[in-house]
């Protein structure tokens, strides 16, 4: 009798591992197959993700961008946690494409079903980068991109026009970052006090010298400094 009941506890045991083991390799899967997407198209994957977070909160409870340095998040702190952890584990070149994508009106567009879901996912997208640069502030294109944010929140403030700041202190000659900065400088040129000319007229020529079917695109619709080329 004995024998046979340990005979059953060894099986019930081995068969419960069984299923561990399963459960541990479904859930591995499923962590690598979310990894292979960010890695593969990274925006594409972040959308994703992005769109599978709760339900955000009404805009008017997380409008305007929290400030860095320590204020309150608000009720809508969790996800912008969320966000900022998920932009910071990621290797630089996907989270560069990611961010390139969100100072484009088609990514917000593509998220949204209304004009209302756009401007939440804008709003809590705009807490996540400053909780992200609350934790990592040296990257200039984040900057960049929390300047984008909230001017489309906002307009341009003072407090993007000092997310601008950093963003050309901290990536003054980094081609991708200059060809997004242009384009939205550009968008926004008479808004700028005169002492972001020296800046505007550097990013256009960075992006004369490594990307001038880019620069030739963005004078179709914006006024660009013409290219110093030989």
């Amino acid at each position: 009798m004995a024998d046979r009941i340990g005979l059953v506890f060894a099986a019930v045991t081995g068969l419960s591992a069984f299923l561990a083991g399963v459960t541990m390799m479904t859930s591995l899967s499923s962590s690598f197959r979310t990894a292979e997407i960010f890695y593969q198209n990274p925006v594409a994957g972040f959308s994703a993700w992005l769109l599978a977070l709760p339900e955000p909160v009404d805009a008017a409870d997380i409008s305007g961008s929290a400030d860095i340095g320590g204020a309150d998040a608000g009720p809508d702190e969790g996800r912008a946690r969320a966000i900022a952890g998920r932009l910071l584990l990621l290797p630089v070149s996907p989270r560069r494409a990611i961010l390139s994508a969100m100072m484009n009106d088609p990514f917000w567009s593509g998220l949204a079903r209304s004009e209302a879901d756009r401007r939440r996912f804008i709003a809590v997208s705009s807490l996540g980068l400053d909780e992200a640069l609350r934790r990592a502030p040296l990257s200039g294109a984040m900057w960049l991109a929390a300047a984008k944010l909230r001017t489309l929140q906002d307009g341009f403030d003072a407090k993007a026009e000092t997310y601008l700041r950093r963003s050309y202190v901290l990536a003054p000659k980094e081609a991708g970052v200059a060809a997004d900065r242009l384009a939205f400088t550009g968008s926004i040129r008479p808004l700028l006090r005169d002492d972001f000319d020296a800046e505007f007229e550097r990013d256009s020529q960075i992006v004369c010298q490594t990307a001038l079917s880019r620069h030739r695109a963005l004078s179709r619709f914006l006024v660009l400094p013409d290219c110093d080329r030989p």
